[in-house]
């Protein structure tokens, strides 16, 4: 199946499977450790707000390319 995929849908998918792993994992709690404020916002609210607007992002392109049209190898099922 992922072998018949475009590389522009398959890096579309690895994007927002990468965005939603950062965001929703333990892998959320290494950026907990860090303390500072960048911009006077915290860290962990910064790393959540540049996470959903990669993903979001994403979201746009895989929209605006129609990532959910069927291309020519789908056709055949």
């Amino acid at each position: 199946m992922l072998k018949n995929l475009p590389p522009l849908k398959l890096a579309l998918y690895g994007g927002v499977l990468l965005g939603f792993v950062m965001l929703e994992s333990p892998a959320i709690m290494m950026a907990n450790q860090i303390e500072p404020m960048l911009m006077g916002i915290p860290f962990l609210f910064l790393w959540n707000l540049a996470w959903w607007a990669v993903i979001t992002v994403l979201f746009l392109v895989a929209y605006l390319t129609d990532w959910g049209s069927r291309t020519t190898n789908d056709s055949t099922r």
